[in-house]
């Protein structure tokens, strides 16, 4: 099937899509992934016995198909349902796709989100990023009721990209299959719940569409008679503050508004309504927005005062995930923690939940906060830390980051020592002892003779280094770091978006390191111009990664889909939103903020920051990230992970952006 926009292939003995492309798609991207079956019905059979809370789905039987040259029909059924599915193009150009949906029993038939779905292979995988660039997309996703929708863009910098509209129906969920750490999977989209009386049918239908980008996809979905807008500036707001946004509804339709059972009150702007919340309590707040028969959510977290809040995680690390124990190799390390247990947890097996790697950034958290706000106790904990680190994986002598305890060199691992040396760097800031200057000297050296320069690691600290350097009045110093981090920048800049593959093939923190480290290059040698345009370069890449959807999980927070699995307790593959490497974005987006003045990055960072802080409990306990999609390969989704494991880093960039972000301000 072809129309002037698009080009569409079905596999004659399934009626499932093979192939969804943009006829003036220079590049003929498929925007169903090659390992997917579009459209296919995950519908449920009977209920699993003796366990009658859980449905097994299955994918229904073929009875019927029709392929035509404008449109096609296939019709699916089991003993309880039968889909009729049909495709066709509009007058538009659109592609529409519409599943009836009927109850073949002669008793009512519940259909929701744990027996029903519609698969739909976006093709977000990652393969290499030449080819990311052009041929995979980034996937955003909005079940939000009656206004739901799918916004994929082409990794790449790109005005040809795919979109999708939820026109009758309403979607309440999604799940995912088949997630691994270079393939985010098969999209399982979800239905409301609806009870099916006999002989009745519900309708889920949607258009896809081809859009420039995430402004002119929005535009676009204005257009729906069913659309409502919804426009927050902070979907996570400090109490004291208010929760606050705009409502657009198609047609200029008078908007109601409710929390739980309260109708909120909504003022007419010129061309909107807007809400003023005033929360009373921290928490999430969920509301329902209705115009006409159509419904929409927006869901907001309401968190203590940011001082209050960093001092409660910072109390918690101190009091609670310290290795304690002298007669251990582990003491002094600040560890993982199990918050089912109620315990420390350490696993030297997997380099992710040993002492080392990404746990050291707690104590570059906390060197970070005692900047600001000193405190014996603290800062004798992390005196402890210091001691264990050059026991235990730091060598004085040469400068050697060793990934586990025990100095082993077992594994090679290029992402720790630019840690370690943001770690000496805050420690220099904070004490001014000149030990710190000479480890940093000594750890580069030995780094970027061992191949660092040609590496990706977001440790990096150009800016803060060089202040450190230049405050002690050590030029010479500070000319060899320069050098040392000139090659570095120039290797990436040399690569432009071609970049090489890491522990996954591409993902956001491979280009996140990019747009920081050209950035601070800028920064520190006054070539702004020059560096901006090469960091631009990246950044119109990495913006791509983040969400844009009326929720405090999604919105400004960057794809990510295999950090349970190697981060968790829970071990699973999916969704992680947010994960506290979204807030790498935030870090990125300032240093290019600092460098060309562009105020929407510097907005974007405080959202993202904010919206990661949902990983600390008001307690102070942390979470390695919150699995949101409904299921996994048949897992419970929707919950935030047990383990307190690499999270810190928020706070340490909140910390970092209080000059420039009022929120994050703290008095001295």
């Amino acid at each position: 099937m072809k129309n002037r926009a698009f080009a569409i292939e079905a596999d004659p003995e399934t009626g499932y899509l093979t192939s969804i492309s943009c006829v003036q798609d220079s590049h003929a991207m498929n925007w169903c992934a090659e390992d997917g079956c579009w459209g296919k019905i995950d519908g449920f059979a009977e209920t699993i016995r003796f366990n009658p809370v859980c449905y097994c789905r299955e994918g229904m039987h073929l009875e019927g198909l029709e392929i035509r040259e404008q449109d096609m029909t296939a019709v699916y059924a089991n003993g309880k349902l039968t889909v009729t599915v049909d495709r066709f193009f509009l007058k538009n150009g659109n592609f529409s796709e519409r599943y009836r949906i009927r109850n073949n029993t002669e008793t009512v038939v519940t259909l929701n989100s744990d027996n029903f779905g519609i698969e739909v292979p976006f093709n977000d995988r990652y393969t290499y990023a030449d080819e990311c660039m052009v041929k995979r997309c980034n996937t955003h996703i909005w079940c939000g009721k009656n206004v739901s929708w799918v916004c994929a863009l082409r990794m790449g910098e790109s005005d040809c990209n795919l979109g999708l509209f939820l026109t009758q129906g309403s979607l309440v969920s999604y799940s995912q299959k088949g997630c691994t750490s270079n393939n985010r999977g098969i999209f399982v989209l979800e239905p409301e719940t609806v009870l099916l009386k006999p002989g009745e049918e519900y309708v889920l239908q949607w258009e896809l569409f081809v859009h420039k980008g995430k402004e002119d996809f929005l535009a676009k979905l204005a257009e729906w008679g069913n659309y409502i807008g919804v426009e927050a500036r902070h979907q996570t707001v400090f109490m004291g503050e208010k929760i606050e946004f705009t409502v657009r509804a198609a047609g200029g339709q008078v908007p109601r508004v409710f929390l739980g059972e309260e109708e909120v009150e909504t003022t007419k702007g010129e061309d909107s309504f807007l809400v003023s919340y005033a929360p009373s309590h921290t928490g999430e707040y969920h509301f329902e927005i209705m115009a006409g028969s159509n419904s929409t959510c927006a869901q907001f977290l309401v968190i203590p005062p940011f001082a209050e809040f960093l001092k409660k995680r910072v109390e918690f690390i101190v009091d609670r995930q310290q290795c304690m124990d002298p007669e251990s190799p582990l003491y002094g390390a600040y560890l993982i923690y199990d918050n089912q247990t109620d315990g420390l947890y350490y696993d030297d097996t997997l380099g992710d939940h040993n002492a080392c790697r990404e746990r050291l950034n707690m104590s570059i958290m906390i060197a970070r906060y005692l900047q600001i706000k000193e405190d014996a106790k603290i800062r004798a904990s992390l005196e402890l830390f210091i001691e264990f680190l050059k026991r235990e994986i730091y060598d004085e002598e040469t400068g050697e980051v060793y990934n586990s305890v025990g100095k082993r060199r077992d594994v090679i691992r290029l992402y720790n020592a630019p840690v370690v040396m943001r770690l000496f760097c805050e420690m220099y800031l904070l004490t001014e002892d000149v030990w710190y200057l000479d480890q940093i000297r000594k750890l580069a050296d030995h780094y970027y003779a061992g191949g660092g320069a040609k590496w990706y690691p977001n440790g990096t600290a150009i800016e803060r280094v060089m202040k450190a350097f230049r405050m002690a009045g050590r030029t010479e110093d500070a000319e060899k770091m320069l050098g040392w981090f000139k090659l570095h920048t120039d290797n990436m800049i040399a690569n432009g978006i071609s970049y090489p593959k890491h522990e996954v093939n591409y993902e956001q923190t491979i280009v996140t390191p990019a747009v920081n480290c050209i950035s601070e290059m800028g920064m520190v040698t006054g070539e702004k111009e020059y560096y901006l345009k090469e960091a631009g370069k990246h950044i119109r890449c990495l913006e791509r990664f983040s969400g844009f959807q009326p929720s405090f999980h999604l919105k400004e927070t960057a794809i990510r889909f295999w950090d349970d699995f190697w981060f968790g307790k829970s071990r699973c593959f999916g969704d992680t939103f947010p994960h506290y490497l979204s807030c790498l974005t935030a870090r990125s987006y300032i240093a290019y903020y600092r460098l060309g003045g562009e105020e929407r990055y510097l907005a974007a960072a405080e959202e993202c920051i904010r919206n990661c802080m949902c990983l600390v409990s008001e307690e102070g306990r942390g979470s390695a990230a919150y699995v949101y999609p409904h299921t996994l390969d048949g897992r419970e989704g929707e919950f935030y992970d047990a383990w307190a494991n690499d999270q810190d880093m928020i706070f340490y960039d909140a910390i970092n952006g209080m000059d420039l972000m009022e929120a994050f301000r703290i008095a001295p």
